[in-house]
């Protein structure tokens, strides 16, 4: 309901805003894939390593007519009724329609999925949400019927989420892997791990495009941002004792147990896992649900230790972990499971127990609802740093998560058009679209000249239609070239590296490949 209010709200991360302008923008210059943010300051390689799926649609979105700030409350509200969807299809699939009602009903009104919405404005997390559900539940139509079309739609699932949320997919694959086993294991079929395989092989050949650059190319920006200071998961992990809390706030997360954030899993969650426990002892004989249950158990058990500092030692032998930045963000795969073992208990809320199914999805909704609401509402002129291009050309409030190494600083004086660092030239006329420019330059001495475009591998400059030298970049990290005396057209075009080049031919390949998958 709030996502209705002619104002939108303030979130820890409202610079989603920006990105979708920056998308529609490059979208609409022609520029696809995606890899470059124009007006990011000098432009910036932001899509190049931030995993943009919910931008394209977004962008999608604005083309509709919608302006950014109702884009942006259109996607949460997407994302959300998605995620319930998807959820509720899989909790169907095991175990039917009343537990897949339940387990949509927990996965929706969990706490930190409020945390995640009306705190952290965490767009991307809230659309990786959509794919848990969608992955083991076509993972599940896999084992039943081993199809190149169940395959097919696995991979999209998968290449779904590789293409949200690159830090979530990250702590997903290990408890998609226990999934799989288990599911390889029930079925007593080895076609299955390879059907499996396949689909996810296929997956990251989808992704290519996204996934060679921005782990090939990581040492071009300053990834240091991404890890050190506020961003060391170090200062982030939590006290068991925060689970169960009811503490709500929307400060920020902090060194220790004194959090302005909420970590509680909620008191219907924990409820559910006590009635899982006194099931378990009841069914003790049923191998098939102990044999289910202990899969979830144990992902759920994984989760929250992978939390608390007890688990740094897995943080420090495994450095990838150090882009998740926040060991809590392991409660979006805690209650993910939860509400799987919601649906696995639904069965047995029967005849006189039914009476329990109701109380628990009642008091889901309203032991939670008071969370679902943000904490105050700003004019939309809030946004304009992000929506105007001259304020985020002078990059206010940006973060400098994916400057490339070659900028040094942001707070040299603004450069908007050619000028000569030495020498002396006129520029008659000057003309920056996503991935190319143009200039008119006339040189009447000698001279070194610095356009206001981020150097970046593969920025191109051509005069006169011959491809010139460039200069290394001085501390501002713009592209810098010398010409001798004359008039000259200059041209400039962003153009892909042979990594970006081989991802875009095996994304296109395997795209024709799952398109052939369909067809068989």
């Amino acid at each position: 309901i709030p996502f209705f209010s002619t104002k939108f709200f303030y979130t820890q991360d409202y610079i989603f805003i920006a990105r979708l302008h920056q998308m529609s923008t490059a979208l609409a210059d022609g520029h696809f894939p995606a890899r470059w943010a124009p007006d990011l300051r000098y432009g910036e390689p932001i899509f190049n390593y931030y995993a943009a799926l919910p931008y394209y649609i977004g962008a999608a979105v604005h083309v509709l007519g919608f302006n950014f700030i109702w884009v942006s409350k259109i996607l949460f509200i997407l994302s959300t009724i998605l995620s319930a969807f998807s959820m509720y299809i899989l909790g169907k699939e095991l175990f039917g329609k009343k537990a897949g009602f339940l387990s949509a009903v927990l996965y929706t009104y969990s706490p930190y999925r409020a945390v995640d919405i009306y705190v952290r404005g965490a767009l991307s997390e809230t659309w990786a949400f959509v794919f848990f559900p969608l992955i083991f539940y076509t993972s599940i139509l896999l084992s039943k019927k081993c199809s190149f079309l169940n395959m097919s739609f696995l991979t999209l699932s998968i290449a779904g989420l590789l293409l949200t949320h690159n830090v979530t997919t990250l702590m997903f694959l290990p408890f998609l892997t226990l999934w799989w086993a288990y599911l390889i294991l029930r079925e007593k079929r080895k076609k299955l791990a390879l059907y499996l395989i396949s689909a996810f092989i296929l997956s990251l050949g989808l992704s290519a495009f996204f996934l060679l650059p921005a782990s090939f190319e990581r040492d071009m920006i300053q990834t240091k941002y991404l890890t050190v200071g506020y961003f060391d998961f170090r200062a982030h992990f939590v006290a068991y004792k925060q689970f169960f809390s009811l503490f709500w706030g929307y400060g920020s997360s902090l060194w220790g147990p004194v959090d302005g954030l909420s970590f509680q899993i909620g008191l219907v969650n924990l409820t559910i896992l006590i009635l899982a426990g006194l099931l378990a002892v009841i069914l003790r004989k049923d191998r098939k649900f102990l044999a289910l249950l202990t899969v979830l158990e144990v992902s759920f058990i994984f989760s929250i230790f992978l939390q608390h500092n007890k688990s740094a030692f897995i943080w420090e032998a495994v450095s990838i972990m150090a882009f998740i930045q926040f060991p809590w963000r392991f409660l979006a795969i805690t209650i993910f499971i939860i509400s799987i073992i919601g649906a696995a208990i639904t069965p047995y809320l029967k005849n006189g127990l039914t009476i329990i199914y109701f109380i628990l999805i009642f008091a889901a909704i309203s032991s939670t609802l008071m969370y679902f609401k943000p904490k105050e509402f700003v004019s939309d002129s809030f946004f304009d740093k992000f929506l105007d291009k001259e304020k985020m050309h002078q990059g206010i409030d940006l973060t400098k998560d994916y400057l490339p190494i070659w900028v040094k600083t942001v707070d040299a004086p603004k450069l908007n058009y050619p000028e000569a660092q030495e020498g002396q030239i006129e520029v008659p006329s000057f003309e920056k679209k996503t991935a190319r420019a143009s200039a008119e330059i006339n040189v009447l001495k000698d001279s070194l000249i610095e356009v206001p475009i981020t150097y970046f591998p593969n920025w191109t400059v051509f005069s006169n239609g011959k491809k010139i030298d460039l200069e290394y970049p001085d501390i501002r990290g713009l592209i810098r070239f010398k010409l001798p005396i004359g008039n000259y057209l200059i041209n400039f075009e962003f153009k892909d590296t042979p990594v970006r080049m081989i991802g875009n031919i095996v994304s296109l390949i395997s795209f024709l490949i799952l398109i052939l998958l369909f067809l068989l």
